[in-house]
């Protein structure tokens, strides 16, 4: 049976919210008991009281669905910490390496290796959403010249020293205490960002992000509900 791939013309529309947090309900709750990889499409639309037909109308697959959700909750979740508009400063980079930190340390937690396909997405999320974060700051506080690095290629770079730090810091078996190591590492993010820093009006201090819900959370210092078989 061909399956009808058209898409929702207003992601904004309510029947199309409701629809999409059955089906991203429905994927959470077949996470916690199996696999990701055995869960099927059918699954999930059965799950959700919907049809396939529904299902491709709005995801090209489970993968895609399962993108959908991580990225909006790693969106809310960093705006949480954060603030909507956050300002460039070491204060906002401590928070965000403490983040990102916290985030790897609760995926290493809660989905046991081997990761495959998972880690590549919580990499590819990560470092698309810290990317917009710096970037962001960058464009409203910062002028770029002609001649040097530009907002892009400044964001790029510091995106990548966040996330390469805090994935050091999670593979470690014996990681050492998080407020240190983001005091620590903090100089080597901040070296192509220092012309931009603004001031901190207090003291830098890092947060922690609250616990998860329930155990079987893949990202429980996040609040996020991936949740995986034993």
């Amino acid at each position: 049976m061909l399956i009808t791939q058209e898409k929702p013309k207003n992601p904004d529309d309510p029947r199309v919210i409701r629809t999409r947090r059955l089906l991203v309900d429905a994927l959470n709750e077949l996470m916690g008991e199996k696999s990701f990889d055995a869960i099927t499409v059918s699954e999930i639309a059965t799950r959700a009281t919907l049809n396939r037909v529904t299902f491709y109308a709005h995801f090209q697959d489970k993968y895609a669905l399962l993108e959908y959700d991580m990225s909006s909750r790693i969106e809310a979740e960093m705006q949480n910490v954060l603030g909507a508009t956050p300002r460039l400063s070491e204060d906002m980079l401590m928070n965000l390496l403490s983040f990102v930190c916290n985030f790897l340390e609760g995926t290493q937690r809660h989905c046991p290796p081997p990761r495959g396909q998972m880690q590549s997405l919580v990499e590819k999320q990560l470092k698309a959403h810290i990317y917009d974060v710096l970037l962001s700051s960058l464009q409203k506080q910062a002028k770029f010249k002609g001649q040097g690095p530009s907002a892009q290629q400044t964001a790029m770079v510091a995106a990548w020293a966040v996330y390469g730090a805090a994935f050091q810091w999670s593979q470690q078996d014996e990681r050492q205490p998080l407020a240190q190591f983001v005091r620590q590492v903090l100089p080597l993010i901040t070296a192509n960002l220092s012309a931009h820093l603004e001031s901190a009006a207090i003291k830098p201090s890092v947060q922690r992000v609250s616990a998860g819900r329930g155990p079987a959370a893949l990202l429980g210092p996040l609040r996020l509900g991936f949740h995986f078989a034993a």
